[in-house]
């Protein structure tokens, strides 16, 4: 007897922006048939994608530099004062240091110089709705597949390492995968602690070198244990806790082994979907969720009245039965109502 919920996303939004209208036919045909389904809008100049981001917003905007009207450049900074959390990434065929410096302070994702190859292309879109994906905030919805794809790359982790075991979590705390004997650790505690930490060291890489997707490394060597972190985007954490001792593997040999697997597993969690929880428990969810409850507690009532009846000697069924005509089968609603069940907790 289980509850099952099925949460939909919305496929990642991409706006494409070039006056050369075969160039942007081809730029939106090669998107597609690719393992994550985009939305794609097109337009042919910057005035054009202005009206599309007034109208809604964009995972990535992909522009050309050489437009008529208001130019990429141009384009990159008005995307930044109405939309400035909007990834760009901006195509010339007219690059020079002076226009890429440009880019960079306005915080292009990628700058590409034309002509360039279709997969190159298909690549820097998937690298960055993939990072942005696994940096922003929300709950991590992930299939079998994917779930069994996760520890078996924590296994190998393990096994180039020798942990005594490994925890993939958020910052908050929430362990979404763990292998091997976490031997009473408070991980979750652990985990909130380190992803203040990690968030810092993000932070500061930022200031230091302008680098956004780094991969960080915290390390602390105790007495009997050493504790390493590592993040994949700003929201995930993997951990690993080693035995210390003589033959324990050293910090160089497990910051290239982590390094490596964090790598992988930023490929596999990159198009995994989030969502908030205002998202999981929308209206419908809400109406489907009371439906199941209602199964669940007619099932569960007609189910502990049948096993009673089977296992009981002749003494007790009789003392069954007379339960069984005083027991009544409620509805969801019936139970909020009568106070057994609280309907904020399935509000939040």
């Amino acid at each position: 007897m289980g509850l099952y919920m099925e949460v939909c996303m919305a496929n990642p939004r991409i706006l494409i922006v070039d006056d050369d209208v075969s160039l942007l036919t081809a730029l939106r045909d090669c998107l597609k048939g690719m393992k994550t389904e985009y939305e794609i809008v097109a337009a042919t100049d910057g005035l054009a994608a202005l009206k599309h981001l007034e109208k809604g917003s964009f995972d990535l905007v992909v522009t050309d530099y050489g437009m008529a009207g208001m130019d990429g450049l141009e384009l990159l900074e008005s995307i930044r004062s109405i939309r400035p959390k909007t990834r760009v990434v901006f195509m010339t065929a007219y690059g020079t240091d002076e226009l890429q410096a440009e880019t960079r302070r306005l915080q292009a994702y990628r700058y590409l110089t034309k002509p360039m190859r279709i997969n190159t292309f298909r690549q820097v879109v998937e690298d960055a709705l993939g990072d942005m994906a696994i940096s922003r905030p929300g709950i991590l919805i992930l299939s079998d597949e994917r779930y069994r794809e996760v520890i078996q790359q924590l296994e190998v982790l393990q096994d180039d390492v020798g942990t005594r075991c490994i925890f993939l979590a958020d910052i908050d705390g929430q362990v979404i995968a763990h292998i091997g004997d976490e031997d009473g650790y408070s991980i979750e505690q652990i985990a909130s602690l380190l992803g203040g930490g990690m968030a810092t060291l993000i932070e500061s890489g930022r200031v230091f070198d302008d680098d956004k997707e780094s991969i960080n490394l915290a390390y602390r060597e105790g007495l009997k244990n050493c504790l390493y972190a590592i993040n994949i985007g700003e929201q995930l954490l993997v951990i690993l806790i080693l035995d210390n001792g003589p033959f324990v593997s050293r910090i160089g040999s497990v910051w290239f082994y982590a390094q490596r697997a964090a790598q992988k597993l930023r490929q596999t969690l990159g198009d995994a979907n989030y969502a908030s929880p205002q998202q999981i428990f929308d209206d419908t969810t809400g109406e489907d969720l009371q439906k199941e409850l209602d199964s669940l507690f007619a099932s569960g009532q007609d189910a502990d009245v049948d096993n009673s009846m089977d296992d009981s000697s002749e003494g007790d069924a009789h003392e069954d039965e007379c339960l069984e005509e005083k027991a009544s089968v409620i509805t969801f609603q019936e139970a909020i109502q009568t106070g057994i069940l609280s309907k904020d907790s399935f509000n939040q």
